[in-house]
């Protein structure tokens, strides 16, 4: 099933970890800005949640990213961030960030619990240790949940949407 961008939201917890030096740091730094660049033209707005600085976006246009200064393990406890969801009637919830098997784990777990359709980018997601990366993958499997890369996101958005001058822009973006 193609997921609605217009009922999507992308939440990056602790999108920080990338300044930390992680070995994941080289092979996931550029799909920040391909999701922040994705977004802009599909106009969704992601979400930064944790410990983040406001900065410039990639293409120097501004931020795209909403930031939410809120521990990633306590999203589900904000009321804002519920009512935000309910608001915007967002069905798909698609997480990446830091730390896959604590934060992104225990987010997901919940959202799921809430009901909602939970992706996670794994592109975009530092674990801890990286022995626990693939059962984390495992256990987010086997609750239904799928795993999903930035770039298939984009594209999956663009064709929801059966526009053929956004598909054709994310393509261009994509290459």
């Amino acid at each position: 099933m193609l997921a609605d961008p217009r009922q999507s939201v992308a939440v990056i917890l602790n999108p920080d970890w990338v300044r930390t030096g992680a070995p994941e740091v080289d092979a996931h730094i550029e799909n920040f800005p391909l999701l922040e660049a994705g977004c802009r033209i599909l106009g969704v707005t992601p979400l930064a949640v944790g410990d983040c600085k406001l900065q410039t976006s990639a293409a120097h246009t501004g931020q795209v990213f909403q930031m939410i200064p809120l521990d990633g393990q306590l999203l589900w406890k904000d009321e804002r961030f519920v009512q935000r969801m309910v608001q915007d009637d967002f069905r798909f919830l698609y997480l990446a960030g830091a730390w896959l098997e604590e934060d992104v784990l225990m987010t997901a777990l919940e959202g799921a619990a809430r009901g909602y359709d939970i992706r996670l980018l794994s592109d975009l997601s530092a674990a801890r240790r990286e022995a626990e990366r693939r059962p984390m993958f495992d256990r987010l499997v086997l609750h239904g949940m799928l795993v999903t890369t930035v770039r298939q996101t984009l594209l999956e958005w663009a064709v929801c949407l059966g526009d053929h001058g956004l598909i054709g822009e994310i393509r261009q973006l994509l290459k």
